[in-house]
């Protein structure tokens, strides 16, 4: 009788050992956002969210896509970024997931506003990680989400979600993520760069019509937690060189009004030198680089391509430092490098007048060009 007792004891305790799974979602029963963009306007903060269909996503791995993937796009408004999340809630149909959050978009007028709420929103959240790309924007945030990729695959493989891949090849204006712009944001002497996104149809079609793309157009600059203005690509053509980052950026070298040398400048090595006399302080930059020759129409020798290269840059350069000067912004770092390298000296020259740039602070540009690849020929 005993052992029967222990038999059934031990029968009624299997279940409660077997492991459960009484709570699992499947993928079709949750709604998962890639990406999500706030706008201020008309005093209320509207809150945009993009979702994709990640069952149709899956399926383009067995096949050819013979249409666009959809993408579904949701907005909520509100008093707060909290508030207008609530609020798209309560049409969500499924619960809303933000671990696949793969993009984050700011509004221009936000950014003038100020995006502390924002920002501290988006730390807290528990389900959104570090690692999003961040842009700003003076799009409507619906219509950057709904363009679609080439050859219909999925939006993912867009520059809203993929910006590295593009800059590898054409190093222009780094993408950043969101680990990097809170380190930047908050950080003593840094200005933060923030890309800006729009959308252009004046490059690609399809078939015969124009084709809507995303393009990366300037930066908002942000110092101290302040926005400082917005900078068109153009007007900045030596951010690239002094950005560590840079993994292939092309140059033209021009000759009697036509372009006869192109090269490909790689990885710079980028050095700042401080000079310090009472409450002023002046900089200097050095750069070196290694590149490559991509075309030589003339048979230019070597060593004039490097010397040529090496002024082009030098001016890029001192071209960038002015723009920003105009803003009153720091756009080649050169605060921030002291901050880092002499803190002493730059906690001692803000509490008395602090440190303001002007067109003589930066003293000297040096920079030295090595061609290491001719191509596939040698002239």
């Amino acid at each position: 009788m005993f052992r029967l007792w222990k038999s059934a004891v031990a029968l009624l305790l299997v279940p409660l050992l077997m492991t459960g799974c009484w709570d699992i979602k499947h993928v079709q029963d949750i709604n998962y956002v890639a990406a999500i963009g706030i706008d201020y306007a008309d005093g209320k903060y509207h809150v945009y969210v993009q979702m994709l269909d990640f069952s149709s996503v899956a399926k383009m791995e067995t096949g050819k896509p013979t249409a666009p993937v959809p993408v579904w796009i949701g907005k909520g408004s509100g008093d707060n970024p909290l508030h207008a999340l609530d609020d798209l809630y309560q049409t969500s149909q499924l619960r809303i997931f933000y671990g696949q959050v793969n993009a984050v978009v700011v509004s221009e007028s936000l950014i003038k506003k100020g995006i502390d709420d924002f920002e501290e929103m988006l730390r807290r959240h528990f389900e959104l990680r570090y690692t999003p790309w961040v842009f700003g924007s003076s799009m409507p945030i619906d219509q950057l989400f709904a363009v679609t990729a080439f050859f219909n695959l999925s939006p993912l493989i867009t520059l809203l979600h993929q910006p590295r891949e593009s800059y590898k090849q054409n190093s222009v204006i780094a993408p950043i993520s969101m680990r990097e712009f809170y380190a930047s944001y908050r950080e003593p002497g840094k200005t933060t760069q923030l890309p800006s996104l729009t959308i252009t149809d004046q490059y690609w079609k399809r078939d015969k019509k124009a084709q809507d793309v995303l393009q990366i157009s300037g930066i908002y600059v942000l110092q101290n937690k302040k926005f400082k203005g917005w900078i068109e690509k153009n007007r900045i053509p030596g951010l690239r060189w002094v950005d560590p980052r840079t993994r292939r950026a092309p140059l033209i070298i021009q000759a009697e009004g036509k372009a006869q040398v192109g090269i490909a400048l790689e990885s710079p090595k980028v050095e700042i030198t401080f000079h310090t006399t009472n409450d002023l302080v002046t900089y200097g930059i050095e750069v070196m680089f290694e590149g490559q020759i991509l075309y030589n129409t003339k048979s230019y020798p070597e060593a004039m391509i490097e010397q040529e290269a090496a002024e082009r840059v030098r001016m890029e350069i001192v071209q960038t430092y002015q723009e920003g000067l105009k803003d009153k912004a720091d756009l080649l770092q050169l605060e921030h490098a002291l901050y880092r390298k002499k803190n002493r000296e730059w906690k001692k020259l803000h509490e008395r007048n602090g440190i303001t740039l002007k067109p003589d602070s930066l003293k000297d540009v040096r920079v030295t060009v090595k061609l290491n690849n001719s191509g596939k020929i040698k002239n």
